[in-house]
């Protein structure tokens, strides 16, 4: 059977910074598949089940992780069913994000237009002193990002299953730019870096490059008897059969800026000026740190026509939360679930 991978359903939060503030600081994200549901079976379990009572519906079936595989093809959840375990569908992830975001005005081509020339020239709009024949804009974000850390209940299904048939693991990818030695150097650090010469006797140290890291998970688990008659020992791999529900992260930084054109035909002039029709804007006194989460999910309404999908449902209700630890040239912080427009 064939399935999608549909695009991720996205949940953002904004940061309004001062611009030309250089922070830094950890980043917590914490997304659980469950609201207020404690007598919900986790999603592994559930999906088992609904396939065993033939309920194939076809939107969610027919997305990844499920990927349209027959109930057949997944091994039982050991030491689950009926135990409501869906407080372990979670994914929690710190990051390290550092950097800020410049913003100067923009440079403008040639003289701007006045309202004479625009009339002799059958512009639609003639507002004098706004109109130029090209605008480029040099604001730049840089803002980094790095995964630290992630844990989840999700990295043991091919443990388990002994094959790649469930495809809920998203690994996300964290880089790490060495170089070849100590102090100053020319050693590319973006460079494939070289397998180790381990019958050589090769310092591993002594090799530079981009080193990529696909984190699923990280972190131990202990257990005891005296935790509960159910408990589970998630320190064997293949009882890590959970659902994290993050597919990935970005964050980055954005600005306040349209740029509106007009034409006659012949010629398009670009304007940034409230005053104009239509009218541009570009603010300068902030910028939006956007933190970006990508979940898990589906189309609903899925008909198996092949073409891209966008996912516009989650798998599970779902809940997340963040929280921001910046320290710099900056205590001039505010948070929102949209983009702050002034």
């Amino acid at each position: 059977m064939g399935g999608y991978v549909a695009n991720p359903l996205i949940i953002k939060k904004y940061i309004k910074i001062p611009p030309r503030r250089l922070i830094s600081g950890f980043l917590h994200i914490n997304v659980i598949n469950h609201s207020d549901n404690d007598d919900k079976k986790d999603a592994y379990q559930w999906y088992r089940d609904e396939l065993v009572a033939g309920d194939e519906v076809a939107e969610w079936h027919g997305a990844q992780p499920w990927i349209g595989q027959a109930e057949s093809t997944f091994d039982e959840a050991t030491e689950r069913d009926n135990k409501f375990l869906s407080f372990g569908d979670y994914d929690c992830l710190l990051y390290w994000v550092a950097g800020g975001m410049s913003i100067q005005t923009p440079l403008y081509t040639g003289s701007p237009a006045s309202t004479a020339y625009l009339n002799a020239n059958s512009y639609p709009d003639n507002t004098a002193g706004v109109w130029y024949t090209g605008i480029d804009d040099y604001c730049q974000n840089f803002v980094k990002y790095d995964l630290i850390s992630r844990m989840n209940n999700g990295y043991g299904h091919a443990a388990l299953m002994g094959n790649e048939l469930y495809q809920g693991t998203s690994a996300i990818t964290k880089n790490e730019f060495r170089s070849d030695e100590a102090g100053v150097s020319g050693h590319d650090s973006t460079a494939t870096p070289p397998d180790y010469d381990t019958t050589g006797g090769e310092a591993p140290n002594t090799h530079g490059g981009n080193f990529k890291k696909h984190i699923t998970s990280c972190g131990s688990h202990s257990t005891s008897a005296t935790t509960g008659d159910g408990d589970i020992d998630l320190s064997t791999a293949n009882e890590n059969t959970f659902f994290p529900p993050v597919q990935s992260v970005k964050v980055y930084g954005i600005h306040r800026l349209n740029i509106v054109s007009q034409t006659n035909g012949a010629t398009v002039l670009y304007s940034i000026s409230p005053t104009s029709t239509p009218a541009g804007y570009h603010l300068t006194d902030f910028w939006n740190l956007v933190i970006e989460i990508r979940m898990k999910g589906y189309e609903d309404g899925w008909d198996d026509d092949g073409s891209p999908r966008q996912a516009d449902k989650e798998f599970f209700e779902s809940r997340t939360n963040l929280f921001f630890q910046p320290f710099g040239e900056t205590g001039n912080l505010s948070i929102s679930d949209s983009e702050h427009t002034s």
